[in-house]
């Protein structure tokens, strides 16, 4: 049966009466340092192996601080006879410490506790979340290429694990298209992952994401659907 992403279209209908941000909190699989004005709300839906979809939801109520959620669905997206499943929700909050200077980059404090490829008979994420972090950007070399790194602990739930780091860079190559570069997951080369995509900004207010992760072991290509609006 083929299972069709109604819910995805009513956040694309809405560009037309709500006011644009532009503020990427997150690439791929890593985050910035970046937080999004108050009163701005954000969509991110990411198709990724075997019918998956996990949307994020975030919205800034406070000057620096974000917070949000994320709810993974199994099986919902394509032609198969899976029973579509509904992974319990995931916490996601940020907090912008430091603007940045010419000197010092920009810093943030983050908590994201998604996991992906929920293994049921283990009851587990098979790739821990990101869990609590610490990013910083900067522009670097020229203008426009933004610097993003950082160390984070692993999460399986609210269990902390162990320790990661990762980094990034991002370019708007024109008004219209961003390219991304991750190295994340950084503990040993073998369980690291390069991820790399290009962000295609269709409207002020929606953004299509084209993406391939874990470029250097077994690849993937996602789909990323983002949409942002301020009240």
């Amino acid at each position: 049966m083929t299972k069709k992403l109604l819910f995805i279209l009513p956040l694309i209908l809405l560009v037309s009466t709500l006011n644009a941000t532009r503020i990427e909190e997150y690439l791929i699989d890593t985050p910035t340092a970046k937080v999004s004005p108050v009163k701005t709300f954000t969509a991110t839906s990411r198709i990724f192996s075997e019918g998956g979809l996990v949307t994020f939801f975030t919205f800034t109520p406070f000057d620096r601080f974000s917070i949000g959620t994320g709810i993974t669905l199994e099986h919902i997206v394509g032609t198969n006879d899976e029973d579509i499943k509904v992974l319990p929700p995931s916490l996601q909050l940020k907090f912008q410490m430091y603007d940045g200077s010419e000197t010092w980059p920009m810093l943030a404090i983050g908590f994201n506790n998604q996991g992906f490829y929920y293994n049921h008979e283990e009851d587990k994420y098979l790739q821990l979340a990101k869990g609590l972090y610490l990013s910083a950007t900067q522009e670097v070399l020229f203008e426009g290429l933004m610097l993003n790194y950082g160390a984070n602990v692993t999460t399986d739930g609210f269990e902390f694990r162990k320790l990661h780091a990762f980094t990034s860079l991002n370019y708007d190559i024109t008004d219209y298209l961003n390219l991304m570069v991750e190295w994340d997951n950084i503990r040993s080369i073998k369980t690291s992952r390069v991820n790399t995509g290009l962000r295609f900004y269709v409207s002020e207010f929606f953004a299509l994401d084209f993406a391939v992760r874990n470029l250097n072991n077994k690849a993937e290509r996602i789909l990323q659907i983002k949409y942002n609006y301020t009240f």
